[in-house]
């Protein structure tokens, strides 16, 4: 399959949960969203690392195709949430969890491009 169409579902699918998420005012679609992109971007982390000197160039593709796409996807439907007053209460545990594992998310994938 062609991994833009794969990119594009992942922006699509990630940006529809983030402004649903807000509009609903539900907070567990968009913590449960930021720390499953947290876990696969620390495990495409560690696949491109590799062991050995052998290093999983796969997963370097699978980071630019999956995971950043989908956080700029869930960051573009927060900010049209934004836009249209539909605000997400970043100071509780469930925002908090959420705000950290995108932040995790997006450091992990880019420490991905810098091996």
């Amino acid at each position: 399959m062609n991994p833009w169409i794969i990119a594009g579902f992942c922006l699509v699918g990630s940006g529809f949960i983030g402004w649903g998420s807000a509009r609903l005012k539900l907070r567990w679609p968009l913590m449960v969203l930021a720390l499953l992109l947290m876990a696969i971007a620390f495990q495409l982390l560690f696949a491109a690392r590799g062991r050995d000197g052998f290093h999983d160039l796969a997963a370097i593709v699978a980071q630019a195709f999956t995971v950043l796409p989908a956080l700029l996807g869930m960051a573009v439907g927060l900010a049209i949430a934004h836009i249209r007053r539909h605000k997400v209460r970043w100071r509780q545990g469930a925002g908090l969890v959420t705000a950290v594992a995108f932040v995790l998310a997006l450091g992990a994938a880019a420490a991905t491009f810098l091996i």
